[in-house]
């Protein structure tokens, strides 16, 4: 299936937004399970020993379509939905971290 996720590389801080496909491939007659990431954000320069993906949601089954052209628009749209998810995340930890300022109840002098 295709998922949501989160990418931790190996000596960075910061992870990098992404969506993930475990499965089959079968658009193109996969015969084994493989695990594919596609990065959102800024790629490292450097290619990493070791990362660590984080699923978030679940997007959708995996489909086998026509052809190769059929599929892009799909993904395309995972990837749409992908940051409307991770915009809405931000937007609400942010109303959160404003929340949760304490405010004066009386005027300091």
């Amino acid at each position: 299936g295709v998922y949501i996720t989160r990418t931790y590389f190996d000596g960075l801080v910061r992870s990098v937004r992404s969506v993930t496909n475990i499965g089959l491939r079968p658009t193109f007659n996969g015969q084994s399970m493989t695990v594919e990431t596609h990065l959102l954000d800024t790629v490292p320069e450097k290619t990493p020993a070791r990362i660590q993906v984080q699923f978030w949601k679940h997007l959708r089954q995996e489909k086998k379509f026509s052809s190769p052209e059929e599929l892009r628009p799909q993904i395309a749209r995972d990837i749409a939905q992908a940051q409307r998810f991770f915009n809405l995340l931000r937007r609400t930890r942010a109303h959160h971290s404003a929340a949760d300022t304490p405010v004066p109840l009386m005027p300091q002098p």
